[in-house]
């Protein structure tokens, strides 16, 4: 009877012991289409609040280096670091990753939100100080006499 078994695993075509076995009843599940229980390992996904919040970090800092963006970066900044630590929340669940992203979207956004609030503050100290705003207005005035005239400039260019 044995004989009986090895010659019908050979025909077949594979070399799989007795399926009275753990190895066996896994071949014999193969052989009849069925996928034995498996625990497969799913690759690990980044928490997509903890990319957002790097995305609007660093438009926030982006948006705080150009002065007429500076409001923009105090809302980007906001949701940035929202997102951060919604996004730190979601690295603790099982099979999701991303907790670096998440704190450098969160310091990305503090930096944001911090130099956009100061130049904010900047502008609009230098908009209130009347003194400051003659003294810029008469650089300006300044600086506009030294220009030349349209003239002056037309006499300068080589003739064609």
């Amino acid at each position: 009877m044995a004989s009986d078994r090895n010659s019908t695993s050979h025909r077949v075509g594979h070399d799989a012991p007795a399926s009275g076995t753990a190895a066996g009843a896994d071949t014999t599940a193969r052989m009849s289409g069925v996928d034995p229980v498996r625990t497969e390992t799913r690759p690990a996904k980044t928490s997509a609040a903890a990319v957002f919040a790097l995305v609007f970090g660093l438009a926030a800092l982006f948006c705080a280096l150009t002065a007429i963006l500076s409001p923009v970066a105090v809302v980007f900044g906001i949701l940035g670091i929202i997102l951060g630590i919604v996004g730190l929340k979601m690295a603790d669940r099982v099979g999701v990753t991303g907790k670096g992203v998440a704190i450098g979207g969160l310091v990305t956004a503090v930096l944001g939100l911090l130099l956009g609030g100061a130049v904010i503050a900047g502008l609009s100290a230098l908009v209130n100080d009347e003194s400051r705003l003659d003294q810029l207005q008469n650089r300006i005035d300044d600086l506009r006499a030294d220009l030349p005239s349209t003239d002056e400039v037309r006499e300068e260019l080589p003739a064609s």
